[in-house]
């Protein structure tokens, strides 16, 4: 039985991965807000569409280069794709952003201020990986 990308694995992953960003930011927002010396009055502008419109399409291009990825190397189970999950977000996305974050010449920002940033794209890497290892679509 051979198997395939699961385009609605993946639609489904891009609104969880709203909806993740929205749940992490509320819980660690004040502690971010703190991090940055901002209170939630200095962030209140209104952006417009424009920055949802960018996370959305960065969630697309995430889980759908996931998903190849997971299809590509026969992880075929919830755990496996979960591994393939962590070593593109370690491998690729935390190392690279802790080492411009924490040590560039000009953002010098504090590990809990990375950890928080980070933490979120850790657990939306983290449920894509699982799901997408798991929920596959079936080529008959």
């Amino acid at each position: 039985m051979k198997y395939k990308i699961h385009h609605l694995a993946v639609w489904v992953l891009v609104v969880v991965h709203f909806f993740i960003g929205l749940g992490w930011y509320a819980l660690f927002g004040e502690v971010w807000l703190n991090y940055h010396a901002r209170t939630m009055t200095d962030i209140e502008r209104v952006f417009g569409v424009a920055p949802y419109l960018i996370a959305i399409v960065a969630a697309i291009f995430a889980n759908y280069a996931l998903a190849w990825l997971i299809y590509k190397l026969h992880a075929h189970t919830a755990i496996a794709g979960l591994k393939i999950a962590l070593i593109c977000f370690f491998g690729f996305l935390f190392v690279e952003y802790a080492a411009i974050a924490a040590f560039a010449a000009f953002e010098t920002n504090p590990w809990p201020l990375v950890l928080i940033d980070m933490g979120r794209a850790f657990v939306a890497f983290a449920i894509s990986g699982l799901v997408l290892g798991a929920w596959r679509k079936r080529e008959l």
